[in-house]
Formats: structure tokens, C-alpha cells, sequence
């Protein structure tokens, strides 16, 4: 076939287009000058016809002349995830870490990791997220969605530091998540859980889950230090993190969402963690130079160590089976804080922020039910208060 030629711009931005011998039509352009070596610095774009090859270059060239255009990167994905866990997650929790990684190994790269960084279009994440959900095996709606998250983070990190234009994987669509329906201990669960915990190792604990609605890491992570008695506060600020590996160390990290807070519990938690502070003290004495408790925990073992949350999380199964209450999980007795603080007057606001919650919004959004329920209980309130009237 014979070769045909056509004479872009000048100057940066020039280039030329000519039809090759596969069939293709091929497109330089100049991008500028190294300033290693004074050389021009061309590009070069293919198509199937010459129009497409002419509209690449020509938004090449005006991305030059904006100061916009980025060359791109020709790495596959799977090199660049690599990178963006080894050089960009440095700050995030270990766990959190593993899970990013699980989800690039087990699922991301073998779907899209031998994909060029630059050549990645949303079309390809949507099969992607489509294929986690049709699967031989499909992934949970909620899986899909960390899938994504993680994939999403990695490509927009990658946006930041301009190896590419925009994030492909932004506009996706994913599979509805319906939220987990929440079991809140009964009132008589509530008394007989009460009654089984007596004498219990953890009862303390125990107490303090149910009545301040701290997570079981945060309890487990709570330091003297961030107890006041003189003002009748207590600050969370860390969480005790699972143990990763046999011989790794256990080590403090942030709250759920990274989101210190501080409140005013009942006076009865802070008796409590009065006996508590009694107890160890006497642990300490008997323990002479056994005890450990460098990171100034309130709950620990009688040589000073960490509780690990298996065996909360087992003390707890066992309180339950011996109480006869049907199966809860620890995090039900946050449930139950809530629903009867809520159920109690207090104001939602109050509430969001006793929990840590991203937002009020949040909480209205797990507890709604609860809310709904406390606002037609006033409704009819209010109808015997005006009926009366009459």
C-alpha cells in the first residue's frame, strides 16, 4: 500500500502522519527539548485511521500548550500497586496493610495487573467488579466494595503524583451493600448478663463495654493516663492492635477512623475502673520485678501484660452460655449502649459522640430504627397530653 504523509504544526507540538505497512497510521509530535541533550523529544500515537491518530494529537498538543500533559506511564498495573504499598502505606495500620495486600494478591492483579498504568480505561474496572460478583466464587457485596476501595486508593495516589490524568476506577458502579442488622442485648439479657458476669475475670471490662459503648480494641488499648477521676472523664485515643504473627509484638494504634474523643461516663464506670486501678496495684506488688506493663494499660493480666482479644472475645461466650442468652457477638454490647441510651433521652448527637462515629448522620443511619420507634412513642405521648386537654 502506498505511504501517505500529512505535516502537523510547527515549533513544539509538530509532527507528522503517515499510513505504515501493518496497516496503521502512525502520528509524531514534538514535545520539546531534553536539556541533557538539546534533542527533540517526540512522541508517537497510533490508530486505526488518520482522523483518530490526527484528534490524539492534537489533544496531546493541547495539553502542551496548557501545561497539562502527562506522558504516560507504561508500567504495568500490578508494579505500580507493588510501589503503592511498599512507598505509600507506611502510615496505615498493619492489619489494615495486610488487607490491602491480600485484596491486590488474591484479587486485583490476577484480573488486571498485566495492564498498562495508562492504557487502564473504567470500562475494565466495571468488568472487573462485575466479575467479582458473577464468579465461580462470588465476593460479598461488602468485599467488592474493599476490593475497589483498595484499588480506587492505589489509582488515586497515582493521579496525585500525575502518572496518570484521572482515576478510572472513580465512576464505577458497584453491588448494593445492605447494612448488618444489629442485635442489642434484651432487658432481661441485660440483667441476666449482668448477673453471670460476677466473679468473672474480664467483669470489669465486661461492665465498661456495656456502659460506655467502647469498642473491645479500644478497652484493651485504654491507658491509666487517659483516665481522669478528678473530672469523671475518660479519653480514647488508641486501640490495642491484633497481634500479627507468633512473635511479633503487640503494639497501639488509632481509633477507628482515626478520630480521638473524649466523654463523660457514668459514675458507676468510674468506680469501677477505681477497683480496677486497686486490683492492679496489688498485682504489681505480688508480681515484683515479673511485671510488665510498659504501655501503662488499664486491663492486663496479673503480671502486667496485654489481655489478647481471643480471650475476651472466649470469657465472653462462655458468660453467655452459662446465662443462658442466645449468641451475641462483643460488639452487641455496644449495640446495646446505644439502643438504651437512645431509649434512655439522649440525644443523638451525644450519643455520635460518645461512639466515635464518623457523623451523626452515621449513627441515625445504623440506629434509625430505634429513633423511629422513640419518635412515634412521643407522638402518642402528645396526642394523650392534647386529647387530655380536651
Amino acid at each position: 500500500m502506498a505511504r501517505t504523509s500529512s505535516r502537523g504544526r510547527g515549533a513544539n507540538g509538530s509532527g507528522t502522519i503517515k499510513h505504515r505497512a501493518d496497516g496503521r497510521w502512525e502520528g509524531q509530535v514534538t514535545l520539546g527539548t531534553d536539556p541533557g541533550t538539546g534533542k527533540p523529544i517526540r512522541k508517537s500515537f497510533y490508530g486505526k485511521t488518520q482522523q483518530e491518530v490526527r484528534q490524539k494529537i492534537t489533544q496531546a498538543t493541547a495539553a502542551l500548550d496548557a501545561g497539562t500533559y502527562l506522558e504516560p506511564q507504561k508500567m504495568p498495573l500490578g508494579e505500580w500497586l507493588e510501589i503503592w504499598l511498599n512507598e505509600y502505606c507506611g502510615a496505615i495500620k498493619t492489619g489494615t496493610l495486610k488487607a490491602y495486600t491480600d485484596n491486590v494478591k488474591n484479587h486485583i492483579k490476577p484480573a488486571l495487573g498485566a495492564v498498562r498504568l495508562c492504557e487502564l480505561q473504567p470500562h475494565d474496572v466495571q468488568r472487573f467488579v462485575n466479575g467479582l460478583q458473577r464468579g465461580k466464587k462470588p465476593l460479598s457485596s461488602k468485599t467488592i466494595k474493599n476490593v475497589h476501595g483498595v484499588l480506587c486508593k492505589a489509582l488515586s495516589e497515582a493521579v496525585r503524583i500525575k502518572y496518570i490524568a484521572s482515576n478510572p476506577a472513580s465512576g464505577c458502579i458497584l453491588p448494593p451493600v445492605n447494612r448488618e442488622e444489629i442485635h442489642p442485648f434484651e432487658a432481661e439479657e441485660i440483667s441476666a448478663f449482668m448477673d453471670a458476669i460476677q466473679g468473672n475475670p474480664s467483669e470489669a471490662l465486661f461492665f465498661v463495654a456495656l456502659n460506655t459503648g467502647m469498642r473491645l480494641s479500644e478497652i484493651l488499648g485504654l491507658r491509666w493516663n487517659r483516665v481522669d477521676f478528678k473530672k469523671g472523664m475518660i479519653k480514647v485515643d488508641a486501640q490495642l492492635l491484633v497481634k500479627r504473627g507468633k512473635d511479633s509484638a503487640r503494639e497501639l494504634g488509632l481509633p477507628k477512623n482515626s478520630k480521638p474523643r473524649s466523654f463523660k461516663p457514668a459514675p458507676a464506670v468510674m468506680d469501677v475502673l477505681r477497683s480496677v486501678e486497686r486490683q492492679q496495684k496489688e498485682w504489681r506488688l505480688k508480681a515484683g520485678p515479673a511485671w510488665n506493663n510498659t504501655l501503662g494499660l488499664v486491663f492486663t493480666n496479673e503480671i502486667g501484660q496485654e489481655i489478647p482479644h481471643a480471650t475476651v472475645e472466649h470469657r465472653f461466650s462462655r458468660v453467655l452460655e452459662s446465662a443462658g442468652i442466645e449468641a451475641h457477638r462483643f460488639h452487641d454490647l455496644r449495640h446495646t449502649f446505644t439502643v438504651e441510651s437512645l431509649r434512655a433521652g439522649v440525644d443523638v448527637k451525644t450519643v455520635s459522640e460518645m461512639l466515635g462515629h464518623s457523623s451523626v448522620s452515621f449513627t441515625l443511619d445504623v440506629y434509625g430504627h430505634v429513633t423511629k420507634a422513640m419518635q412515634d412513642e412521643a407522638a402518642n405521648k402528645l396526642q394523650a397530653v392534647i386529647l387530655g386537654r380536651k
